[in-house]
């Protein structure tokens, strides 16, 4: 594994901006990783959700999103998908993450869980009226 080149608290920084950007729950990293650890396996929604212990219907819309966000691909028949990143780059970054998240969990699981606040604040400062700044 190659040493990212800017560090943020120990966190690469490319890392925590993958995090911000496709990460919203430890389930979809968790899902993520699974799929990365044996990208030419296709699996089963509900063979996955028994992996993750998620539930089937939690399992699918994780996917959902993670084939939105071009990380992994529907397989060749319904309920059934593969690790297939749109980018190159990308398959790096998620198995830097991979090893980064075996070497520093609760680093990640702090990174992931301190985002959504942040979104949400984002979100709801859109709506502020311009007058009560």
């Amino acid at each position: 594994m190659e040493p990212p080149t800017l560090v943020t608290n120990d966190f690469p920084y490319e890392l925590k901006q993958f995090l911000a950007l496709h990460i919203e729950s430890l389930a979809q990293l968790e899902t993520l990783l699974v799929f990365q650890r044996d990208p030419e396996r296709q699996w089963i929604a509900h063979e996955l959700a028994r992996e993750l212990y998620i539930t089937a219907d939690m399992c699918r819309g994780i996917c959902a999103d993670l084939v939105n966000r071009r990380l992994i691909v529907p397989g060749d028949s319904l309920d059934r998908y593969r690790y297939a990143p749109a980018d190159p780059s990308v398959d790096k970054l998620v198995g830097q993450l991979a090893q980064f998240y075996r070497e520093r969990r609760v680093a990640v699981i702090t990174a992931i869980y301190s985002g959504p606040v942040n979104k949400v604040q984002t979100f709801a400062d859109a709506f502020r009226l311009r007058g009560e700044e």
